[in-house]
């Protein structure tokens, strides 16, 4: 009994003691609430909200966003209220919203829900947020010049022409091969060669312990999304995958530093001097100028690893399914390519894409078929009013091209692949906010550039040698919406040596 006293006297201490704070957050609790039910959305249960519906197999979330909405179209919704416990997310319906917010130049946190990445990441470019934010984005924007992604083109070009050796064997059997896994492995040297300069070689390496990492990490995060009470450590290590988690970050942070080491060794060797055009020498020259310290270089480069690898290999395995799935459109891109190069395999440079418009409408009809960033946040520091609905204090816009890019209204017969919408005379009716692969605003992407290049002409190579056909319906390939997007069952695609003739 006298442990019971003990406990009350303790409770009543700690809420004595935090009384003005409770108070606070009782008020601010309830002014959410109040708020949040102007906004139509589902019911949910108390305190888990509709936790409960999007818990289990990811495709429960999926289905349960995509019904929203549906919901919010049909009933002209701009936007539709969603609680996952105590997180009220804001489902935008109409590009409207977006248009609001992310041209805000206040409204730019991407808040907590990022927090699982930003024991990965740090606090680097894609998570920080406020001044921080500010001066990263200030001092790096300019160095995605013309002039540095005009250099990495020698990269693209090797590592293609390796790919596409890597291709040969099946190409002269018939046998169907996972694109998918190629592309990874492609893409992760292209990455470490030129942010880092280091040839990792992951080609001829199958079981890279990086990629499975990264693969980890993508799986352990959904499950943690999905699961409030995992916000509560002590619950995440007991019921969760806490320490698998760590165990995970370990190698993603050890393989990091082991080349930021190598690299700094070179460039102290070398007096300070930049003697390559990789991203890492770039930052270790901003270091120099501007007294970064050796975690503002470990942030930047473990956040230039995660967003350009995962993004480049999913969007070039979705483009090599597409021409798989649509020969008369592949017969399109590669007659524009023949156009340019004819039979020669010679390295693509920088001047060759602007001739080379088709391929930037497919690539684009890509991302809207599949959405390389299928949801991303942006939480309101202030109560906000969007398209005259007063939005409360720390609400989580949760953008979902996942489910916008198939809107009718913007996007006619929406489940149909058509590289024609985007033809300039169609993508002028277009509201920059109604197609955002890349984000929008002052928080776009900074590297949609740089992964853009990539893409296209390691596509230059695929087409140049091979023939794709996809031996399977368009429905095998299922959609995995972790932070980014990937293919479930992988890309299954068959490699046919290509005859030179248009």
């Amino acid at each position: 009994m006298i442990y019971i006293y003990i406990f009350i006297l303790l409770l009543s201490f700690v809420i004595f003691n935090n009384l003005n704070n409770i108070l606070r957050w009782w008020k601010e609790r309830r002014r959410k609430i109040e708020l949040a039910r102007r906004i139509p959305g589902p019911k949910g249960l108390p305190i888990l909200g509709n936790a409960l519906e999007l818990a289990g197999k990811t495709e429960n979330l999926v289905k349960f966003l995509d019904k929203q909405y549906t919901i919010g179209l049909q009933n002209n919704e701009d936007m539709r209220r969603i609680w996952i416990g105590d997180k009220l997310m804001i489902l935008p319906i109409t590009s409207k919203v977006g248009e609001e917010i992310f041209e805000s130049q206040t409204e730019l946190s991407k808040g907590d829900t990022y927090n699982f990445l930003s024991d990965w990441l740090g606090h680097g470019l894609l998570i920080s947020d406020g001044d921080k934010w500010r001066q990263k984005r200030k001092l790096l924007t300019p160095k995605f010049n013309y002039n540095m992604l005009k250099g990495y083109f020698k990269v693209y070009n090797d590592e293609s022409r390796i790919l596409m050796g890597k291709f040969e064997p099946y190409s002269e059997s018939g046998v169907e091969v996972n694109a998918f896994e190629y592309a990874k492995r492609a893409v992760l040297d292209i990455i470490c060669n030129t942010a880092m300069g280091v040839r990792l070689n992951a080609q001829s390496n199958h079981d890279h312990e990086y990629i499975r990492a990264i693969r980890k990490f993508h799986e352990l995060n959904l499950e943690f999304v999905k699961m409030p009470l995992y916000e509560f450590k002590p619950i995440y290590y007991l019921f969760g995958s806490g320490f698998e988690r760590d165990r995970v970050i370990k190698v993603l942070h050890s393989f990091a530093k082991n080349v930021i080491k190598q690299k700094t060794k070179e460039f102290e060797e070398n007096n300070g001097e930049i003697n390559d055009n990789t991203f890492l020498s770039m930052l270790l020259g901003l270091k120099k100028e501007n007294n970064w310290n050796d975690n503002d270089i470990f942030e930047e480069v473990n956040t230039f690893l995660f967003t350009g690898h995962d993004t480049s290999s999913s969007l070039l395995s979705f483009a090599w399914w597409e021409l798989g799935l649509n020969l008369e459109i592949q017969g399109k891109v590669y007659d524009e390519i023949f156009d340019v190069y004819g039979e020669e395999e010679r390295d693509v440079v920088s001047e060759d894409l602007p001739k080379l418009p088709y391929l930037e409408m497919f690539l684009k009809e890509t991302l809207r078929r599949h959405a390389i960033l299928p949801y991303f946040i942006r939480t309101l520091k202030n109560e906000t009013e969007v398209c005259g609905m007063l939005l409360p204090k720390e609400s989580n816009i949760l953008f979902a091209p996942q489910h916008s890019n198939f809107n009718p209204n913007i996007f006619p017969d929406p489940y149909k692949f058509n590289p024609d919408r985007f033809l300039p005379e169609n993508a002028s009716k277009l509201s920059q906010y109604d197609f955002t692969p890349f984000s929008a605003g002052p928080r776009n992407c900074i590297g949609q550039k740089f992964g853009m290049n990539q893409v296209k002409v390691m596509l230059i190579w695929t087409l140049r040698r091979y023939k794709l056909k996809a031996a399977r319906s368009s429905d095998y390939v299922k959609h995995v919406p972790e932070i980014v997007q990937s293919p479930s069952n992988g890309i299954p695609l068959i490699f046919e040596k290509r005859i030179h003739t248009p």
